[in-house]
């Protein structure tokens, strides 16, 4: 029994909120060695962006959500 492939042509890409696009560039403008594909894998997510850089440096993540959030 076969089963036939659906997907003939590849997914395009979905949009992103621009709130995302923002929060990144906020992001790579304070520290700008920052992965830019670990920052596009979190989604514009600012909890896990600040998370990520958290690793990096000795701030809480929450002053860096403060830092980089779109409010």
């Amino acid at each position: 029994m076969r089963i036939p492939f659906l997907e003939r042509h590849p997914k395009p890409p979905h949009e992103r909120p621009e709130s995302a696009d923002r929060v990144e560039r906020r992001a790579l403008a304070i520290w700008p060695r920052l992965d830019r594909r670990a920052l596009r894998r979190c989604g514009g997510n600012v909890a896990r962006i600040a998370a990520h850089i958290a690793h990096r440096t000795k701030m809480a993540p929450k002053a860096i959500e403060m830092l980089i959030d779109d409010k």
